[in-house]
């Protein structure tokens, strides 16, 4: 190997050219897929205990709603931008590091709380470890693989959302039913806990190994395009750095920023998926658990590697704006599967429609992060990256878990009219969102297409 062996240090600099063990590329990229799953089931493992939670602290829907989505949301976007800014200068693997032990304490500080304000302050900590994951690893990604490698590790590295969401619906589940026969455990030095108490220092405290594993890996270095200026200097944070990014192509940014964070909308909904069989079909939470589990661990993982497949297969076909078209394809793919499922006539109906909004779900993770990698300044990837966590955040994060439980408490006025809350929102929701998406394509495509003609004029591979 060449670049991939050098030290840390070597990271500031900026190549325009480097030979890449893929081999090393892919073993990082399942460190990083780890790093990824256990983000996920950190946040996502209160999802299926809605009901013990709410009893206990004695909270409403939209209260609720706001430890899934406000209190993380919120914390894990505004915390993304100065995140990138550090990822973009120094090593990306000590601030994913950090992150992940950050994190891995929050969710287990969750457990020793017995408030609701004490509950919003761990769920913020648990906000701000996560956003030092993604734009340090997309960054990453984007230094270890080609353009038609990218969006294969970068579905790879996805998988991770819904291996740890699967995993975090199965476990509440069992939780929950194991609140039924035991609502108490006693700890040494500890005292009496709730069991959904237990439970978040059972999947917090193990991330605190996974933060001493990501510290071995090696720092990839840092790949320029064709013509960019390869300074190692570090200069401020500037939003108008940023700002002159996004405005130079403002059609190609509306459909990558704010485009794909509406799509995810669609995703962060699943919050309520579960309180849905069990407020309209009167599912037990270890069934509903076992279930929408069990679909985030097949149709969600598969939608992501056949994402990462076929935008890689199109690229190499010299279809260069595959990555925002095939999102495209999947909004408006998403529109009557996320219409039709709260509606269906049975629980196990909903339950087979969950399939294809979690395979369509799983194209936005992967390819938004690779479009975006494709196309930003090499000292402005991570922060671009810190861009799309933080319109996923503000709108997708926020508003997924939000706006259901909005129209329900004030529209609907009814707990079990919530199928028809998912359902309207889901209908305004994909649409916008594939409007959005389309119409930044022309503008992506021409950039990509510059970038190409000045590599080869400059004669770099």
């Amino acid at each position: 190997m060449t670049n991939m062996d050098q030290q840390d240090s070597s990271s500031l600099g900026v190549v325009r050219e480097s030979h890449v063990d893929y081999r090393y590329g892919w073993y990082t990229t399942a460190v990083l897929m780890l790093a990824y799953t256990f983000s996920f089931l950190d946040r996502q493992i209160l999802n299926l205990m809605v009901g013990p939670i709410k009893a206990d602290l004695d909270i409403t829907d939209l209260q609720f709603a706001l430890l899934t989505g406000g209190a993380f949301g919120i914390f894990y976007t505004v915390m993304a931008l100065p995140i990138g800014w550090l990822a973009d200068r120094y090593p990306r693997k000590w601030i994913i590091s950090s992150g992940i032990a950050l994190w891995s304490l929050a969710t287990a500080a969750c457990g020793l709380v017995r408030t609701f304000p004490g509950l919003l302050l761990a769920r913020t900590g648990v906000g701000v470890g996560e956003a030092t994951l993604s734009p340090s690893a997309y960054s990453m990604l984007h230094d270890l693989f080609d353009k038609s490698r990218l969006p294969r590790a970068m579905s790879i590295y996805s998988v991770g959302i819904y291996i740890g969401a699967g995993i975090a619906m199965i476990l509440g589940g069992s939780v929950v039913a194991a609140i039924s026969r035991t609502p108490d455990v006693e700890l040494p030095w500890v005292g009496s806990m709730r069991s959904w108490h237990l439970v978040f220092l059972v999947v917090g405290l193990p991330g605190l190994l996974l933060a001493l594993w990501v510290a071995t890996l090696r720092e990839p270095v840092r790949r320029a395009h064709a013509g960019e200026a390869t300074s190692t200097a570090r200069p401020p944070f500037s939003f108008r750095r940023i700002w002159q990014f996004l405005a130079a192509s403002p059609l190609m940014s509306v459909s990558l920023f704010v485009g794909s964070a509406m799509l995810a909308v669609m995703s962060y909904m699943d919050a309520w998926y579960p309180e849905v069989f069990i407020r309209t079909w009167g599912w037990d939470a270890q069934l509903t658990g076992t279930v929408n589990g069990a679909t985030s661990l097949t149709a969600g993982p598969v939608g992501m590697l056949a994402a990462g497949w076929l935008a890689s297969r199109m690229i190499r076909r010299g279809q260069v704006d595959a990555c925002l078209r095939v999102t495209a394809y999947a909004a408006a793919a998403v529109i009557p599967a996320g219409v039709l499922m709260p509606l269906m006539p049975s629980g196990w109906s909903m339950a087979l429609m969950l399939l294809p909004l979690k395979f369509l779900g799983g194209f936005v993770p992967v390819l938004i992060p690779s479009a975006i990698q494709m196309v930003a300044p090499v000292a402005l990837r991570s922060q671009a990256g810190a861009v799309f966590m933080l319109t996923v955040g503000l709108v997708g994060i926020t508003l997924g878990p939000i706006l259901p439980a909005l129209l329900n408490d004030y529209l609907f006025r009814d707990e079990l009219a919530l199928r028809y809350s998912l359902s309207l929102a889901a209908a305004i929701v994909a649409s916008l969102a594939t409007l959005l998406l389309v119409v930044g394509i022309s503008q992506f495509r021409s950039r990509l297409l510059e970038l190409d003609d000045a590599q080869a004029a400059s004669g770099a591979v």
